[in-house]
Formats: C-alpha cells, sequence, structure tokens
C-alpha cells in the first residue's frame, strides 16, 4: 500500500488502519519523536490548506483536552500526510448507532466538553461546519479512569471574517445535523450553526434519533423551523 510505505519511509511505525473515507486513510503510527498519532493520508489535489491554517490557529501553549491536536502537515510527491493526536476510543456516533443510554450526568460532561471545545474554535475565528458523532472523537487518557471528547476533522472549517465580508457561506456538511440557516439559505451563517449542530448531537444521545424526520435536502428544505 502506497500511504503505509510513505509512513513507514518517513520512520514511522505503522500499526493499523483505523479509519477510511473519501478523504483517504487514516492509520496508526508512532515514533520515538512522536509517540503514538493518528496520520491521515491524502492525495494532494483534495486537501484543502484551510484544514491546516484552521488547525494552526488552534494551537495553543497549554492546549485544552477538548480539541483533536494537530502535529504537522507535509506534502510528498502526490500525497498529503497530516500528523494528529490520537484518540484512543471511538467517536460518538458509535454511542448514538448503538442507542447506548447514557446517564444525565454523561449527557451534561458531553455537552459541557464540546462546547469548551466549540469556544475555543469560535474565539479563533473559526466555524467548523461538520460538528457531528463521527467527527467527535473519545478518549481516555493513559493512566486514568476519565472518558472526555474530542472535536476533529476541520475539513470544512471557515474563517469567521471571510464569510461575513463574502456570500453565505455554503451548504456543505451532513444535511441533517446542519442548521436551518444553512439548510434553507436565506441568513448569514455564523458560528451559530456549530451549536445547533451540538445540540443535534446531544438530542441523539438521550433521544436515539434526529430532532427532525427528514430523507433529504429539499425536504430539509421545505420543513418548518419553530425557532
Amino acid at each position: 500500500m502506497e500511504e503505509m510505505q510513505l509512513l513507514q519511509n518517513q520512520g514511522f511505525q505503522v500499526f493499523k488502519t483505523v479509519g477510511q473515507g473519501a478523504f483517504g486513510l487514516v492509520f496508526l503510527v508512532a515514533s520515538t519523536e512522536t509517540g503514538l498519532m493518528a496520520a491521515k493520508v491524502m492525495q494532494s489535489q483534495v486537501f484543502d490548506p484551510i484544514e491546516w491554517d484552521a488547525a494552526g490557529r488552534l494551537q495553543e501553549k497549554d492546549p485544552i483536552p477538548f480539541i483533536v491536536q494537530f502535529k504537522f502537515a507535509r506534502q510528498f510527491d502526490d500525497l498529503v500526510v497530516i500528523l494528529m493526536e490520537f484518540a484512543n476510543l471511538k467517536s460518538l456516533d458509535h454511542i448514538i448507532k448503538r442507542n447506548y443510554d447514557l446517564s444525565g450526568g454523561t449527557i451534561r460532561a458531553i455537552a459541557k466538553q464540546l462546547f469548551e471545545g466549540l469556544k475555543l474554535i469560535h474565539a479563533k475565528g473559526l466555524v467548523h461546519r461538520d460538528i457531528k458523532g463521527e467527527n467527535i472523537m473519545m478518549h481516555c487518557p493513559p493512566g486514568s479512569q476519565r472518558v472526555i471528547v474530542k472535536i476533529g476533522d476541520f475539513g470544512l472549517v471557515k474563517i469567521q471574517n471571510l464569510i461575513q465580508r463574502t456570500m453565505l457561506m455554503s451548504a456543505k456538511g451532513t444535511p441533517l445535523n446542519m442548521a436551518p440557516e444553512l439548510v434553507i439559505g436565506d441568513r448569514k451563517a455564523d458560528s451559530k450553526v456549530d451549536i445547533w449542530s451540538v445540540g443535534v448531537v446531544l438530542y441523539q444521545l438521550v433521544a436515539h434519533q434526529y430532532p427532525i424526520k427528514a430523507t433529504s435536502v429539499p425536504e430539509l428544505q421545505t420543513y418548518e423551523y419553530d425557532y
């Protein structure tokens, strides 16, 4: 496999594939310099530098634990490697799809952590645009009994001031997780779209379904939102 060979040539030990999608592949890797990390490998033509720029904005001297931390991005001919923190548990989507019943205290803890993560994202002038269960990872810090959630995948992120200076934010993302202003396209979108999407995720965790029943974007566009 070309991607695995590239990582090995860069001095990484490759353990397994931990993710796969239209963007490319994610591997669990390790080196003496970085320790255990996740490496996303994708074709150069699908790499959006904005994702890396967003990750750079979010790097803090004392990073908060509720955002996946990025190490570096490097281009090798037709492939790009993004090295990032490895979250050692599954995504929240795993919990949602299996209809696990979580306690009220657990739901509140998840909500608090997600809003703390969003607080930093928005403070850096960014809008995530694709908050959903698949993009929220769970992690148990080594030596602890604690599970925390981490917001990841900044492939659709937008810079807030650029949104406000130009046109409506384009309706990208996962439709059932999208705020009404993105679906309908009749308002200028801002960071509030992420708040809506977190609300959808929390609703799914509690009710085991989406708050809106629709099967297509046109159906969502004709839905009568009460807000």
